[in-house]
């Protein structure tokens, strides 16, 4: 009998991605002098910083974080920062990239130590990145990654596995740890993408006046759907976000030296006293204490006493 034998079925398993790293920004492998301080700044994307070498402070949202050597800390989007270091000469290693995967949340404010068997993956995103992309010496001012004329092959995606891997891991150990804590990651993969989505609309609107209304109809959702959305995804609401952006954006005008009153008129506070009050109630000081704050850091006096 020639009767053909049936095929037979098989079933397709779809791979549940924890997370997904969807971008790399920079790579930074930093040996700082003494005193050193960088200039404060942000960005809509997360930053890993490890201490490869001393002690080292990252100053974040004006807490201080001491990171020590075999550290490494998270940076959470839209999250004011910069490091510092007093008479040791630490060396650091930067990485930036956009992922807007769920699981990234566990991340936000935390400080883990490295363990030594994890170590492989972090020399393996340096070595990559120093065959792939052209990295200067020491830039702290490096905004985009160039590739070489001849880079690595698949050196880009070697650098993305890693860094998911070693996310992954730390993941493990972070929940393991507190094994008996629960710690559940969403499966909605929409969820972070529309929280971005509305952060990133209050910061294209920070020197106007956003009404709820007009986020309601650019995003095509009630307003009773996005706020409820919004506040237990980040635990506050949508207005307090708009307001904490625009008194970050307060200080970096306050720092080019734009006057109290100018500021609150551009970012179209109702008077400067509700400004002052708006501006205390978030950082726990007024504008001129702030000013005060900023000319008494050592990176301030450095940078005024630099001839232009």
């Amino acid at each position: 009998m020639n009767e053909q034998t049936p095929q037979k079925k098989f079933y397709m398993h779809k791979i549940d991605n924890l997370l997904n790293v969807r971008k790399i920004v920079t790579i930074h492998y930093q040996a700082l002098t003494k005193n050193y301080a960088a200039k404060e700044e942000w960005h809509d994307f997360w930053e890993i910083i490890y201490a490869d070498k001393g002690d080292v402070s990252v100053w974040s949202d004006e807490k201080e974080l001491c990171l020590r050597q075999g550290e490494i800390c998270f940076i959470s989007p839209n999250l004011p920062h910069y490091v510092q270091c007093g008479n040791s000469e630490p060396n650091i290693f930067i990485i930036s990239f956009e992922c807007r995967s769920e699981s990234m949340r566990f991340f936000h404010g935390k400080k883990i130590a490295v363990p030594k068997t994890y170590m492989p993956l972090l020399q393996n995103i340096m070595s990559e990145a120093l065959a792939t992309f052209e990295l200067p010496d020491f830039d702290p001012d490096l905004n985009r990654l160039q590739l070489k004329d001849h880079p690595n092959l698949g050196g880009e995606q070697m650098i993305k596995n890693s860094l998911e891997l070693l996310l992954i891991y730390l993941l493990r150990k972070e929940n393991d740890k507190n094994a008996s804590q629960t710690f559940f990651i969403s499966k909605i993969s929409t969820s972070g993408e529309l929280q971005d989505e509305i952060v990133r609309i209050l910061r294209q609107n920070v020197y106007g006046r956003l009404r709820m209304r007009d986020l309601c109809d650019r995003l095509h959702y009630s307003q009773a759907k996005i706020s409820v959305f919004f506040k237990e995804k980040t635990g506050a609401s949508i207005y307090e976000t708009y307001l904490r952006l625009k008194i970050d954006e307060a200080k970096k005008l306050i720092r080019k030296g734009v006057s109290f009153t100018e500021t609150a008129e551009m970012l179209c506070f109702d008077s400067v006293s509700a400004f002052n009050k708006s501006f205390r109630k978030r950082t726990g000081m007024t504008p001129k204490q702030y000013r005060f704050s900023i000319d008494a850091r050592p990176d301030s006096h450095r940078n005024k006493n630099k001839t232009p």
